[in-house]
């Protein structure tokens, strides 16, 4: 483990309150490093705040800006743990290009999480970390405490992303030229930025651009373009080839589940249906929220996710937090549960389970 005193490319405090100063003696504990992961890989880590661990996973091509504002708010009494992936910001990319999928990336958490003797925490995924957070959970079970799983799919997620499979062929082609023609591949991906149709594209895309500031929108499109595209295009062949279906009924932690009313890139469809295979599980509809409402609607998920932790014991419990608007409305109810699964439910009745 190497101590670093500030990374490259720090976490962004976002938009929403630009110039506030903390307190002074209230600011939490705040370190940095690297490990090498199994592969001599070398990942970058942040530790903010004390108290029993949360580690944040965030999305394809994504960065610790996408959960900067839940970081914020519970590293005050919980230890907020975050590591950018290999290939993305502040880690390395790996020799080996293969080594860009999901069970690799599990794989430097369980590093990081030795290296920082942290046994058992709450995990928390958006998007593609969703898939990072369920495949920590199959490969490492004993070491989840439970799991905060936002916008995401159990399953092919190019299958349904903006309500067709258009993109998968997209991508294939975007391959095949990017093999031909690397260098002007990676020009215009970055002159991208300065499109502002590129720029729309993504604020409508994957956010709600009237709840989300346009500064933070602004800053991910330029975070991307700081990105070798072929990143993107090793992640998204596994990532879309990734299917936890067949084993989701196995999970036995706590599990709470989010999407956004909104969502055009992973439909709120697709949480139900985690929601069905994972017993127990509790499932919320984010009103009004993007593929991104921890960004749209950061003090309704923060609450969310106190409430959730409140109601399994985990860590300190701090008084949950007023939310500044009225409460989502229920989300409508689900399907039946699948086959089998109402055995399974039954025989966990101490699991609350509710839709809201």
């Amino acid at each position: 483990m190497t101590p670093v005193l500030e990374p490259q490319k720090p976490r962004p405090q976002g938009a929403r309150k630009p110039g506030l100063q903390r307190e002074a003696g209230t600011a939490a504990p705040v370190h940095h490093g690297f490990i090498r992961s199994f592969d001599g890989t070398r990942i970058f880590y942040s530790v903010e705040g004390s108290g029993p661990p949360l580690v944040f996973c965030y999305g394809l091509v994504c960065s610790s800006l996408h959960w900067t504002y839940q970081i914020e708010h519970f590293r005050k009494n919980y230890q907020c743990i975050w590591f950018d992936y290999r290939g993305h910001h502040n880690s390395e990319s790996p020799t080996d290009l293969k080594s860009l999928n999901v069970e690799v990336i599990a794989k430097d958490l369980l590093c990081l999480l030795d290296e920082l003797k942290v046994e058992k925490p709450m995990l928390l995924g958006h998007s593609m970390g969703v898939n990072i957070v369920l495949e920590f959970y199959r490969l490492f079970p004993h070491r989840v405490a439970g799991m905060v799983l936002g916008n995401g799919t159990a399953r092919k997620p190019l299958e349904t992303l903006f309500g067709n499979n258009l993109l998968q062929g997209a991508f294939k082609a975007f391959r095949v030229l990017y093999e031909k023609m690397p260098d002007t591949v990676r020009k215009l991906w970055k002159s991208q930025t300065r499109n502002p149709l590129a720029r729309a594209g993504i604020a409508f895309g994957g956010f709600n651009p009237h709840l989300t500031p346009k500064a933070d929108i602004d800053l991910y499109v330029d975070q991307v373009a700081e990105m070798d595209p072929i990143i993107l295009l090793n992640l998204i062949e596994n990532y879309d080839d990734y299917d936890a279906t067949s084993w989701l009924h196995h999970i036995d932690v706590p599990t709470l589940i989010f999407g956004g009313e909104q969502d055009k890139m992973i439909p709120f469809h697709q949480q139900e249906l985690m929601h069905q295979l994972i017993p127990g599980s509790e499932l919320q509809l984010i009103r009004q929220g993007s593929h991104c409402p921890q960004m749209d609607l950061p003090e309704v998920i923060n609450h969310k996710i106190e409430k959730f932790l409140a109601l399994q014991n985990y860590g300190q419990n701090p008084a949950i937090s007023p939310v500044s608007q009225p409460e989502q409305r229920p989300a409508p109810s689900p399907i039946p549960l699948l086959s089998g699964a109402d055995t399974r439910a039954s025989l966990r009745k101490d699991r609350p389970t509710s839709i809201g």
